[in-house]
C-alpha cells in the first residue's frame, strides 16, 4: 500500500476535462464577451443561451449561466 503522495507523485493524470472556455482562444473569447455582457447588464441566462447557439458551448444553459456568475463573482471587478 502506498500513501496518497506516492500515489500523485506516480499518476500523470491531471484532475478532470479541461473546462470548454480553456479550450480554444474562440472559446476563451467568447467567454470573456459573455462576462462583459453581463457586466453591461444583459442576463447570465441571456448570455449562456448565445454561448449554446451561437459559439456551440456543448455545456446546458443552466450549468453555463452558473459558471458565468461564478466567474463574475470570483474575477470581475465591478
Amino acid at each position: 500500500m502506498t500513501s496518497l503522495e506516492e500515489f500523485a507523485d506516480k499518476s500523470k493524470e491531471k484532475s478532470g476535462p479541461i473546462p470548454w472556455r480553456e479550450q480554444s482562444e474562440a472559446n476563451r473569447a467568447a467567454w470573456i464577451e459573455a462576462c462583459e455582457g453581463i457586466k453591461s447588464g444583459i442576463s447570465a441566462r441571456k448570455a449562456a443561451i448565445w454561448l449554446v447557439e451561437d459559439q456551440n458551448c456543448p455545456l446546458m444553459v443552466d450549468t453555463i449561466r452558473t459558471q458565468l456568475r461564478n466567474t463574475m463573482e470570483r474575477y470581475v471587478k465591478s
